[in-house]
């Protein structure tokens, strides 16, 4: 059985999730830029998903090497190997409201 599907069934009794992706720093250069776009086409097609954590491999496979795919039970932050702080997050429309790096104050 797949993880994805392992975590879905684990949490069939949750709210759905409206996944979004917030790129909190601004892309070091345009292939990680690219990289970002191709992984939010993704998530913003999605429907309400059981399981944000369902993600995290995608994540992994589109930024590839270099970075640092973390999950919680409703987020999954993405962070450069070389820095502590979150590059960017999906997580949940309903729940939270995380901004993008170029949002206007």
């Amino acid at each position: 059985m797949s993880t994805s599907h392992q975590n879905s069934q684990n949490n069939a009794g949750f709210a759905p999730q409206w996944a979004y992706l917030a790129v909190e720093q601004q892309p070091a250069e345009e292939a990680e830029a690219e990289r970002l776009e191709q992984l939010r086409r993704p998530i913003k097609a999605a429907p309400n998903v059981a399981d944000l954590r369902d993600f995290a491999q995608q994540a992994r496979e589109v930024m590839g090497g270099g970075y640092t795919i973390h999950c919680g039970s409703s987020h999954v932050w993405l962070k450069r190997d070389d820095q502590p702080e979150p590059l960017a997050v999906i997580a949940d429309h309903n729940t939270t409201a995380y901004q993008e790096w170029n949002t206007p104050a």
